[in-house]
């Protein structure tokens, strides 16, 4: 199964619909939470051993870059206003501006907000503990008009408002769509908050205790998505080396 999904197009993961690659990562998520099961199996005596996961070897994984570029941001903000559903609009603009996590956005609620101190508190993340997070003006602002429903303690409010939002893969390939980005994926906002700090010579670390990383190695993925800092060491760099030849490559 891992060298089916792996390597050749498959109904495995979605019978009836064929998925059209091949899909490594998926088989290595797949062998990753097998392998687990039969562990587990092992300790509580429901499987006699040994694990048929050890010893198979991962695909190779190549770690997606794509991210926002200045030029094609400010479609993505004009795609972003024209949305009509205001809980979906700001949903996306807070995740674009904070870099936070589909699922703590959209469970966000308005006990979580300290909105004269402008903190947002993430009671729970991927890293297993609770994350501040500084709210940017205009993510306040964009917070504040929208509408807030008496029974329902959800910022964004889901189908028939008594809940939260779940669903937005239909009005992300909307609004992606409108701005001429369709190869431009949900989590790669995340990804777009990163490689825009670096750009603006935030540093690494400070890069990871915005996105809340447990591993710094998971933040080197932004020091190599933006060339503008490495074009001007090397701008930089070269100035002051030639400065030593008037004309350091004409013939004498």
């Amino acid at each position: 199964m891992h060298h089916r999904i792996g390597t050749e197009p498959s109904s495995v993961i979605r019978p009836g619909r064929s998925v059209p690659r091949p899909m490594p990562r998926t088989a290595n998520s797949m062998l990753t939470l097998l392998k687990t099961m039969f562990n587990l199996a092992q300790d509580w005596g429901l499987h006699p051993g040994p694990n048929p996961c050890l010893r198979i070897k991962k695909f190779h994984e190549v770690s997606r870059d794509r991210f926002v570029k200045p030029d094609e941001l400010p479609k993505l903000l004009a795609a972003l206003r024209a949305e009509p559903n205001p809980y979906v609009r700001a949903a996306f603009f807070i995740g674009l501006l904070t870099g936070a996590r589909r699922n703590e956005v959209l469970t966000m609620k308005w006990v979580d907000l300290d909105i004269q101190q402008a903190l947002w508190t993430v009671p729970q993340t991927k890293a297993g503990r609770p994350h501040v997070i500084p709210i940017p003006k205009p993510a306040l602002d964009e917070l504040l008009r929208l509408p807030r429903l008496a029974d329902n303690p959800h910022v964004f409010c889901g189908r028939w408002d008594r809940s939260h939002l779940v669903n937005i893969s239909k009005p992300w390939k909307r609004i992606r769509k409108q701005a001429g980005l369709d190869d431009v994926r949900l989590h790669d906002l995340r990804r777009t908050l990163g490689s825009w700090l670096v750009a603006s010579g935030a540093s690494l670390p400070l890069i990871g205790k915005t996105l809340n990383h447990s591993n710094p190695s998971t933040t080197q993925i932004y020091a190599r998505l933006q060339v503008d800092p490495v074009r001007a060491a090397l701008e930089a760099n070269a100035e002051r080396m030639l400065t030593y030849a008037k004309d350091p490559l004409q013939p004498a």
